[in-house]
């Protein structure tokens, strides 16, 4: 409970400092990876000060997996195809979408790092 407490503050506060400071702002659209890795990092720091590492390590983490399959695995079929490009032109918000757009991690940008990934396993 405490964890995820934290790890939602920090979230917030991480966003809230990057949506007001232009130098966090650009810095957050040059390394947009590096942004969630702080949050991460911060969240850590802040919990194992707190002196539950393992309640952050399963609160945060399984959840962040299982997050990653659910969303790989809507990515397959047609309907979900469809409700992804109503989603892209605004019509639909999921809740994996709100995350996205709170990182600033949109459809762009994942494609880049799939046209990547794709390039590397080559």
């Amino acid at each position: 409970l405490i964890g995820g407490t934290v790890v939602v503050l920090v979230f917030m506060g991480f966003v809230w400092v990057s949506q007001n400071k232009d130098v966090l702002r650009r810095l957050k659209k040059q390394y947009p990876t590096t942004f969630v890795v702080v949050i991460m990092l911060s969240s850590y720091f802040l919990i194992s000060y707190l002196g539950d590492v393992m309640v952050f390590m399963f609160g945060i983490t399984l959840p962040l997996l299982l997050m990653f399959v659910h969303a790989s695995l809507r990515l397959r079929n047609i309907k979900n195809k469809l409700e992804n490009k109503m989603e892209g032109i605004g019509l639909k918000k999921t809740p994996m979408g709100i995350i996205l757009d709170a990182l600033e991690q949109q459809e762009d940008s994942i494609n880049k790092l799939a046209d990547y990934i794709s390039k590397v396993k080559e």
